[in-house]
């Protein structure tokens, strides 16, 4: 997360955003968030398990086990396996990819709907939704935009965006992906005398 909201980053992010603005009639934001659930019941699974199968070992072994052990082992192995579904990669693994998409998908309309990007004048609003646990970047574009530009061309700027967490640099493919699609909206939906910036480039939204 850090990377993504360094100071240099993030000039170089607005100055993308900015370049999308000028050049057509679309309002981009771009949104971070470190995950989109907390999918609490992995962790406590992974512990559960852990637990069971110590537990299980020791009764069923043919060796001899102190009273204190019977008792401590289940606990640490609980706690051990608790802190390992706890790590985010972890966690990515261990949900299936459709529920981590609808999650993300969830989250990104939330935020559109709260952070009032439906509400430019043309109906332009454009979200780039990026949750990093899940590895995921969702875009969201507003009726104006997304009937403007046609479907090959989204289906095209959506794959694009998609290969960014399957890259070495995912912070420098993100700014190549809003290059794209600022390359798009420019030569369908150019901009027009008198456009100005209706939306902030970033939404701090508590959800």
């Amino acid at each position: 997360m850090k990377q993504y909201l360094a100071p240099a980053y993030q000039s170089r992010l607005w100055d993308a955003i900015k370049n999308l603005e000028n050049g057509s009639q679309a309002e981009a934001v771009v949104v971070f968030r470190a995950r989109s659930g907390d999918y609490a019941s992995v962790p406590l699974l992974w512990g559960l398990a852990a637990a069971w199968l110590a537990f299980t070992l020791i009764m069923y072994a043919p060796v001899y086990f102190e009273n204190w052990l019977v008792y401590y082992a289940p606990l640490a192995m609980f706690a051990l396996a608790y802190g390992v579904g706890s790590l985010p990669a972890v966690k990515r693994c261990s949900v299936s990819r459709s529920t981590r998409d609808k999650r993300v998908e969830i989250m990104a309309r939330a935020i559109f709907q709260k952070g009032g990007i439906q509400h430019t004048r043309d109906k332009t609003g454009f979200l780039v939704y990026c949750s990093l646990l899940e590895r995921r970047v969702f875009l969201l574009p507003d009726r104006g935009l997304e009937l403007a530009i046609p479907l090959a061309v989204w289906q095209e700027l959506q794959s694009e965006f998609d290969r960014i967490f399957a890259e070495r640099q995912p912070e420098q493919c993100l700014l190549k992906a809003l290059e794209k699609a600022a390359a798009a909206f420019a030569r369908y939906l150019p901009v027009r005398a008198g456009d100005i910036n209706e939306l902030p480039d970033r939404l701090d939204i508590d959800l």
